[in-house]
């Protein structure tokens, strides 16, 4: 850390006129400078009898504390973003709302803010122990410009959030909207905000009258709560397989539905009873090893059915789907 110039100007005038060194110490000492900031000082000249006070050259620090404390900046917002997208989720699964209707995919849709914290998480909490550590053996880090800047924005973001979060509470009483669901999304939604101006303070605790509370902790105990409520809710990887192979099932469903639509080898307006959909598939190449599982069924001289077998029905979403137990039916007409 590079002093700054007023002190480094105070350092050489008082060693022109014959400071001690444990005299210059004192003084600043008795100013409110820390200790860093008084060694930084004092290293940056040599006294000369000939000359005086001669400048040493100083390496500055800032743009590697620019780089730690962006990083740093960045990591938090990951963290507390993605925290509130699962907590909001999780509202949403305990609370739901009536008129809205249940969809899996936006639960499987959640996936990405699981993998975000899951990434930045440890990452948080390596780059907040690195920062505790080092601030506890050099406290001028506190005072450094590029962690002022940014926890000042940082604080100004949570407040206006706060204010905004009180403001749309107090409008819905007013309108007579509010429920249950939106009393706790605000609660949530204020807890996430005291966390980010209590962990950009300067001693970044929780403001505690007996107990320091380190904010990382809270942020940290948030996101993996999140995390493990979201695990229980979507699944894991097992669970993702079975959704993508389902996927496939239903790809293969649509594409042999075409095929037969459009097939040269069969009656279109007198269809048969019975019919391997592979004899019709224009492109087999097209397909997966699941196509071979779909099951043709007349229903009409020009209406039938194709069927398959899936492993995760509440993840099937479409258009012309019909889910019965594991079965998935897709209905067309060839007139």
């Amino acid at each position: 850390m590079s002093p700054s110039s007023d002190l480094a100007h105070f350092v050489r005038d008082a060693l022109r006129d014959g400071r001690s060194e444990a005299q210059i110490r004192a003084s600043l000492h008795t100013a409110g400078w820390t200790e860093t900031e008084i060694d930084a000082a004092l290293s940056g000249w040599m006294v000369s009898d000939d000359i005086g006070a001669v400048p040493r050259p100083v390496r500055s620090s800032a743009a590697r504390d620019a780089l730690f404390y962006a990083l740093l900046f960045v990591v938090f917002a990951m963290v507390a973003g993605n925290t509130l997208t699962l907590l909001f989720a999780q509202i949403n699964l305990w609370l739901p709302d009536p008129d809205e209707p249940a969809r899996y995919s936006r639960l499987a849709g959640l996936r990405w803010s699981m993998a975000a914290l899951i990434v930045f998480t440890p990452v948080f909490w390596w780059i907040d122990r690195t920062d505790r550590r080092a601030t506890a053996t050099d406290p001028a880090r506190r005072h450094g410009t590029m962690r002022r800047w940014l926890s000042a924005i940082a604080m100004l973001v949570a407040v206006i959030t706060l204010l905004g979060d009180a403001l749309y509470l107090i409008y819905t009483w007013l309108d007579g909207q509010i429920t249950l669901r939106f009393l706790v999304k605000s609660a949530t939604v204020a807890v996430m905000a005291l966390i980010v101006l209590a962990y950009f303070r300067e001693d970044r605790d929780v403001p505690l009258p007996h107990l320091p509370l380190p904010a990382a902790w809270g942020l940290i105990a948030l996101a993996a709560v999140a995390l493990v409520l979201t695990f229980r809710a979507v699944g894991g990887p097992a669970q993702g397989q079975m959704e993508q192979r389902d996927q496939w099932r239903l790809s293969d469903l649509r594409t042999l539905s075409e095929d037969i639509h459009l097939c040269p080898g069969i009656d279109r307006t007198d269809l048969p009873e019975t019919l391997d959909p592979m004899t019709c598939a224009s492109n087999p190449a097209r397909l997966t090893g699941f196509a071979s599982s779909v099951r043709f069924s007349r229903v009409g001289p020009t209406e039938y059915t194709l069927c398959t077998e899936v492993e995760f029905p509440p993840a099937i979403e479409g258009y012309g789907l019909r889910v019965d137990g594991n079965t998935v039916c897709i209905q067309h007409r060839t007139d």
